[in-house]
């Protein structure tokens, strides 16, 4: 009878003894996957952030480049100065590790990225970034009065790299995304095994598995939940590229009903155009479109999840910051940034052409005593008139810039003869020299034109303009509101 008795006594406590040690590693399991998941949200958050930081520092240095007064200049300087800091404190931290700020400014530690994938991206990313902040340093150091010769290196750095920066931004933040996704995957996995083992002692004990089961379907429900208030649209679609499935979030970005989407082709949701993805709605209304693929296999079915999130806006206001950097924001007109980038592209294809290409720096006479007379809304209102008549003096293929103040560069291209940008330069004196209505008065003024020619004057960017600068001044010396060749200049 003993022997029986100890017999049995095992076979009924293994099952025991193994559904508790099941439940045990399971609930460690899921402290573990919701550190890992805290963690690896944070990394991406600040990830994320770093975009917003480099946007704001190309952002406040226009700013303080165009502020008038010392507290607009404070403020954009502050905005300026905490976005460097920030931005290289958690850029060193997914290098090597090390505190920084998290999104509610609290102190936070952020462990240096260990998968190859981020590891390629941060170290591309430092040494970019280390270039930039070399030129960004004499702002830091100059403060919120520094100078615009100081001002526009560092402008100039952050706009030809900024693309770039925000490019290995995106990157990381797609790569940590993924990684987690994979990491939480293999340890849902593991999960998902250890699950089964239990349901296989549930069978022993089968109160305790119909119990499982009903907590396995509510889990399931809070899941498609969960996913339902997730604001990136989701859609699931197999081999034949049918949506099978979508949550909330989709279905109201595409503008459908409740399950309207399943049995969809995916073609007819999404489509490329010209190098980016467009998303098409249900009233033949489009919306640039974000999209990230993955692809599972399930036994022999391939199941593809592509997350869709709707970036008008984002791309909209990239365009406008775009704008904004390289136009003169009083008049429209090019600055001297979009100038100087086209009159190299001019000077490449004149060169392959073989035609000449006229530099016009042109100084406005008697805007000084509009300004000071009459105010400087009034100067300002004449600019922007003085600039609309420019441009109709000029075909499409020319260029008219501002560089600031009552200063213009023309650029003619495709030209036969100098005798071409005399023609051009002596409509724009006339132009100039009709009557303009300023706040129901009557001005006139004038312009003192420096004409240089290449290849004759020189065939350097700078050089053309500096050219065409001091034949301008000849031609204030020589009376004002007339036209001076460089050539006249010798």
């Amino acid at each position: 009878m003993t022997e029986k008795t100890h017999g049995k006594f095992p076979a009924i406590l293994i099952p025991v003894l193994l559904f508790i040690l099941f439940d045990v590693v399971a609930l460690g399991l899921n402290f573990w996957i919701s550190a890992k998941l805290e963690k690896s949200a944070e990394a991406i958050n600040l990830s994320g952030r770093q975009r917003m930081l480099s946007q704001s520092m190309t952002k406040s240095l226009l700013m303080l480049r165009v502020a008038q007064t010392d507290e607009q200049k404070l403020s954009a300087f502050t905005e300026f100065s905490s976005a460097v800091s920030l931005f290289d404190k958690t850029l060193s931290g997914f290098l090597q590790g090390g505190m920084t700020s998290s999104g509610d400014g609290k102190p936070v530690y952020l462990s240096a990225a260990q998968a190859a994938n981020t590891q390629v991206i941060t170290s591309s990313a430092f040494q970019l970034w280390t270039l930039i902040h070399q030129r960004l340093l004499p702002v830091e150091k100059g403060g919120a009065g520094v100078g615009l010769d100081v001002l526009r290196p560092a402008l100039d750095t952050l706009l030809a790299h900024n693309t770039q920066l925000l490019g290995l931004m995106n990157d990381l933040t797609t790569a940590l995304e993924r990684n987690a996704t994979e990491e939480v995957f293999y340890l849902r996995t593991l999960q998902a095994s250890l699950l089964l083992l239990a349901l296989l002692n549930f069978a022993v004990v089968c109160k305790r598995l119909l119990a499982q089961i009903k907590q396995s379907q509510g889990n399931v429900q809070a899941l498609r939940n969960i996913i339902d208030t997730i604001e990136t649209g989701i859609v699931l679609y197999g081999r034949d590229e049918c949506v099978r499935s979508a949550n909330k979030t989709a279905i109201q970005l595409f503008g459908y009903s409740d399950q309207a989407l399943v049995g969809k082709p995916l073609k007819q949701l999404i489509f490329a155009d010209n190098n980016r993805m467009l998303g098409l709605r249900r009233d033949n209304s489009t919306f640039v479109a974000k999209i990230n693929i993955q692809t599972l296999f399930e036994f022999n079915d391939q199941i593809s999840l592509c997350t869709i999130t709707d970036v008008s806006e984002q791309e909209r206001k990239e365009k406008q910051l775009m704008y904004l950097a390289f136009h003169d924001q009083l008049t429209g007109l090019p600055n001297r940034g979009l100038l100087v980038e086209r009159l190299r592209q001019d000077l490449l294809r004149a060169k392959r052409d073989s035609t000449f290409l006229a530099v016009l720096f042109l100084d406005l006479d008697g805007f000084k005593d509009v300004n000071d007379e009459m105010g400087h809304d009034a100067g300002d209102e004449l600019l922007q008139a003085v600039a609309r008549r420019f441009e109709q003096c000029c075909r499409e293929v020319d260029t008219v810039a501002r560089l600031g103040g009552d200063e213009f560069v023309f650029v003619l291209t495709s030209l036969h003869s100098v005798l071409a940008a005399k023609q051009v330069a002596q409509n724009v004196l006339k132009a100039i020299n009709q009557t303009f209505l300023i706040h129901s008065e009557t001005v006139k003024i004038g312009a003192s034109i420096g004409i240089a020619m290449y290849p004759t004057d020189h065939f350097e960017v700078e050089l053309l303009i500096k050219c065409a600068d001091d034949a301008m001044y000849l031609a204030k010396q020589r009376g004002k509101n007339q036209l001076v060749f460089t050539s006249e200049c010798h």
